[in-house]
């Protein structure tokens, strides 16, 4: 049995909105525990990794861990509907996942359950990063939007004593550099640069609604990991491939 009600529903309206971009189908485990969803991109190019803990949900009532398929457009397209006062109640049936929506009035939507074929999800949990830092979101997002007028992808170049994001073409360039107070935390055991899709980046940072800082892990020419969070409620982790240096 899996019946649970949430009164934030802006919490999981916005972490599907934003994984919606880059998962279009998506398996999500429900344990006593939360419920939690790791999926490639069709391309294997990102992985989103999405923890929602039980604690978040008035109520949660989980008795056995189970394994679910979501078409994540049509998910999202029903928790757009929640106005602002309602709480939002989710029941696990035998073929479909009922979703009720409480407030003024008490509207019910069904949603099929999908066959997702488990395809293994490349080993995120086996990489290793020299380098991590945290910073507000907003800069890493005015930085990919500045890159994304030069081009389609940034450079990520790190120093102990120097973290910075540039772009540049045969005639233009931008880079942005950061104050050493602007970073929050940083854990830097190594130099490391490398390049991103700005595409991909713009999807994973629409996660800032949910957070206002992003931790940011790398190495040179390494997978990027990114990590929103709110602490003892919800993570929104990507992994992205790095684009191959010209």
């Amino acid at each position: 049995m899996f019946d649970a009600i949430l009164e934030d529903v802006s919490i999981l309206r916005d972490s599907i909105a934003t994984i919606s971009e880059i998962i279009d189908e998506a398996e999500f485990l429900l344990s006593p525990e939360g419920v939690r969803m790791i999926a490639a991109d069709r391309a294997v190019v990102a992985v989103v990794d999405f923890n929602l803990s039980a604690a978040v949900f008035k109520q949660y009532n989980c008795d056995k861990s189970s394994r679910i398929g979501i078409n994540m457009e049509k998910f999202l397209q029903v928790l757009k509907r929640a106005l602002p006062n309602d709480a939002l109640q989710i029941k696990l049936e035998k073929e479909y996942l009922e979703i009720i929506l409480i407030g003024d009035s008490v509207r019910k939507f069904t949603l099929p359950l999908i066959d997702i074929s488990r395809e293994e999800t490349p080993p995120v949990d086996k990489l290793e990063f020299p380098v991590t830092f945290k910073i507000k979101s907003e800069i890493l997002n005015n930085a990919v939007e500045d890159a994304e007028l030069i081009g389609d992808s940034i450079v990520f170049s790190i120093q102990k004593d120097n973290i910075t994001f540039f772009a540049k073409s045969d005639i233009n360039s931008t880079e942005t550099k950061l104050d050493p107070k602007a970073i929050i935390f940083n854990d830097i055991k190594e130099n490391a640069r490398a390049r991103y899709a700005t595409d991909y980046l713009k999807k994973m940072l629409k996660a800032r609604k949910l957070s206002e800082d992003v931790s940011i892990s790398l190495a040179n020419d390494y997978p990027l990991k990114m990590v929103f969070e709110i602490p003892g409620k919800l993570s929104l982790g990507f992994i992205l491939a790095p684009r191959v240096e010209d």
